[in-house]
């Protein structure tokens, strides 16, 4: 029995952990782009500076499930790397106002677990200050005093 596979099943997008597989994809808007955007981000071979700037373009696609894997793999890289930068807030405060449905959800809910992900992982003082108000995560605890 033969097994046939379309193009976001096939093995480009198997385990997909290869920046220039994930730049070809996002280049050609493929239906793949997200879930090989995701398995590039859980690859703990590859440093921030390869990660964010592939999650920035799939943040911005026209493709609305390539932006829920983008937003996915923001938390993920939150969690993953502990930091994130300016325009990653960004086009995250922007996704948190993004109504399009997508399997009858809304995409800033996708925003939303993002952001409660940046929030519990990031150091607060990196954050900015709309984010820890709405998305704060643990407080560092205060020394006891005798």
């Amino acid at each position: 029995m033969s097994e046939t596979r379309d193009r976001t099943t096939g093995p480009e997008f198997d385990e997909c952990d290869c920046p220039e597989n994930v730049d070809a994809a996002l280049d050609r808007a493929e239906p793949g782009a997200g879930p090989a955007l995701l398995w590039l981000v859980l690859d703990e071979f590859h440093p921030a500076a390869v990660v964010l700037p592939r999650i920035k373009r799939g943040l911005r696609s026209r493709d609305p499930q390539t932006r829920a894997n983008a937003l996915q793999s923001l938390g993920h890289f939150g969690r993953l790397h502990r930091e994130i930068d300016v325009e990653s807030l960004a086009l995250l405060r922007r996704a948190l106002r993004d109504r399009t449905v997508l399997g009858g959800c809304q995409l800033r809910g996708y925003a939303d677990d993002a952001a409660d992900d940046l929030g519990g992982f990031v150091p607060r003082h990196r954050l900015p200050r709309w984010l820890r108000r709405r998305h704060a995560g643990p407080r560092r605890p205060r020394p006891l005093r005798r």
